[in-house]
């Protein structure tokens, strides 16, 4: 054996305690096993759990330009941003004073809508947006960008208005220094102090003068990031995967027919094997009259129309998985995202919930990050201007309307909150505020085309509830003393004042005929009483009376049977042997 074969070893040390023993086993279940590394999964890297550092500025901006991309390319991350920012949004979510001062609500209510929301120029430094255009801006851009600004600016006359800034525009990949992190200058207690303007060479804007809006994900996390920072991938892959697809079809469509042998020798590689051909020239033809061509197949040869199986069978369940996950990344079920379709009704006003929470989520980041500040900023301005009087110390209580919850059945819910309003549970101001609606306006509008419709009739001795019976019948006229003509006057009902009709006396008699059809209810003297009283019909009359008395129990009109009709025969019964048909 020759020294170099010979395996050296070393004592350097001594002898190792343990030396030897057999290696412990690892253990089958940790207490966590999230913590325990493995070998069959690939290695997570958190350099670092301090939320400032966690996102980086890198990082975001390379979410951001590929975010950008996907709207402006990807058809499904496109519909996600506008459509709920369009359902969140809608027309603009809407302000209503609410100072004990009604008359001065009124007065800024709509000083505030000349001002901000009609045009532009006198809310927008850039001339772009109005107050109600720019919350859905500002949605787009936080969903995209993952962070979107706005700086407080003043006119000469003093009037508020602002300067919208995009995420890019602020912080970078070198704004980090020891007070700064990703273009935000912090205190000791992580609370914004100032922001760096990277379009004006760093120029420090004061934290009091800029408007951040973003989705707050992390406590300590200074900036934010797109909503599609966990479903980028799959967008992505759907985009490609699309994009192959695409072009194999394409492909496939150019071949009209293909040539087939089972001749082992002609093909080489085996029989079943087929070639394709898309040149007419390499097919060999006979022509007959009228110009058409004949194939001359060679033995063992057969042409067949080529079938286009392109999406495979598997498509579907692959991009439905893909949708699934976009959906879940954004915070929402794929239902909601039109990825599953066909639910039941329970099952379809589950999912309307939590879109509906979703909705209401965003519509509160909106009012909270831009509309409360923007409009007490405004309105303090105005009034240090002399612009508005001052009302009092409740100059900046307000509330704010959103649009109308999304439904599924917008008939049953009407009734539903028309049941309320009439049993007292719902205010109508409440009831106006769940549609989108201003109360006030409502009301005005319906005192209005009463008097308008009202004064025309009288103008042409028209009664205006004959000329517009359905929407009077159940609106302010209902609630008006009656007028009876002095011929009728003692035959017809006097309303009392302050007497309301009743809106549901349809439905309570749809039921009282169900009622007695079923045989629950018995018609009685009692029960006519009753109904013309919730008619305000007039009360029975003598001979109506008088029925009564001679049959004081009646059987519904619709059962034909002794007591309906005692006059009608009653039919002969059935053989013993006989079947009755079925209907």
């Amino acid at each position: 054996m020759s020294a170099k074969s010979k395996k050296s070893s070393s004592s350097w040390g001594g002898t190792r305690p343990g030396a030897g023993r057999p290696r412990k086993l690892d253990a089958k279940a940790a207490a966590f096993e999230a913590a325990q590394p493995s070998l069959n999964r690939g290695l997570i890297w958190v350099p670092t759990t301090d939320p400032k550092r966690e996102l980086t500025a890198h990082s975001r901006l390379e979410i951001l330009k590929v975010s950008r991309w996907l709207y402006n390319n990807a058809p499904q991350a496109t519909y996600i941003v506008e459509h709920l920012a369009q359902r969140a949004i809608g027309t603009g979510i809407v302000v209503q004073p609410k100072t004990s001062n009604t008359e001065w609500n009124k007065k800024v209510d709509q000083y505030f809508e000349d001002r901000n929301c009609a045009e532009a120029w006198a809310f927008d430094a850039g001339a772009q947006v109005n107050f109600y255009t720019a919350q859905s801006l500002i949605l787009r851009q936080v969903a995209i960008d993952g962070d979107f600004f706005a700086q407080f600016l003043q006119t000469k006359e003093g009037a508020a208005r602002v300067r919208f800034l995009g995420g890019e525009s602020i912080g970078g990949a070198g704004s980090f220094a020891t007070d700064s992190h990703d273009g935000v200058i912090l205190d000791r207690y992580g609370a914004p102090v100032a922001y760096t303007l990277n379009s004006e060479d760093g120029l420090r804007v004061p934290a009091e003068d800029i408007l951040h809006f973003r989705h707050i994900r992390r406590q300590g996390q200074p900036r934010g990031v797109s909503w599609f920072h966990s479903a980028a991938a799959n967008l992505r892959d759907i985009s490609e995967i699309n994009g192959f697809v695409k072009g194999a079809y394409k492909a496939g469509a150019q071949i009209g027919y293909m040539v087939t042998s089972t001749e082992v020798a002609k093909i080489g590689l085996g029989a079943g094997m087929k070639t394709t051909s898309n040149e007419v020239g390499d097919l060999t033809t006979s022509d007959l009259p009228n110009g058409i061509l004949l194939p001359r197949l060679k033995p063992g040869e057969k042409l067949e129309a080529f079938k286009n199986d392109i999406p495979g069978q598997t498509y579907e369940a692959v991009m439905r998985a893909l949708r699934s996950d976009v959906a879940f990344a954004i915070g929402l079920p794929p239902e909601a995202m039109m990825v599953n379709v066909g639910l039941a009704g329970t099952e379809q006003r589950a999912v309307l919930e939590v879109t509906q929470n979703f909705l209401e989520r965003l519509q509160q980041q909106v009012i909270d990050q831009f509309c409360r500040p923007f409009y007490k900023y405004w309105l303090w301005h105005e009034m240090q201007a002399g612009r508005l009087e001052y009302p009092g110390d409740d100059w900046w209580r307000h509330e704010w309307l959103a649009p109308r919850k999304i439904t599924v059945d917008s008939g049953r819910d009407a009734r539903a909150y028309s049941e309320q309003l009439d049993k007292g549970h719902l205010s109508p101001t409440r009831y106006y505020n769940m549609l989108g609606l201003r109360a006030t306006e409502e009301e005005d509008d319906v005192i209005d085309t009463y008097l308008r419709r009202k004064a025309k009739c009288d103008a042409l001795g028209l009664d205006v509830s004959q000329v517009f019976p359905n929407s009077l019948r159940n609106g302010i006229a209902a609630q008006q003393p009656a007028e009876p003509d002095a011929a009728d006057s003692e035959d017809q009902p006097q309303l009392q004042e302050g007497e309301m009709f009743d809106m549901q006396a349809k439905e309570k008699l749809d039921a009282i005929g169900a009622a007695v059809r079923a045989g629950v209810i018995t018609p009685s003297q009692e029960v006519e009483s009753s109904v013309r009283s919730m008619l305000a019909l007039p009360v029975m009359g003598e001979e109506v009376l008088s029925e009564w008395n001679e049959n004081p129990i009646r059987s519904p009109i619709t059962l034909t049977n002794a007591l309906a009709n005692p006059d009608e025969p009653t039919p002969p019964p059935l053989p013993e042997d006989s079947t009755p048909i079925e209907p």
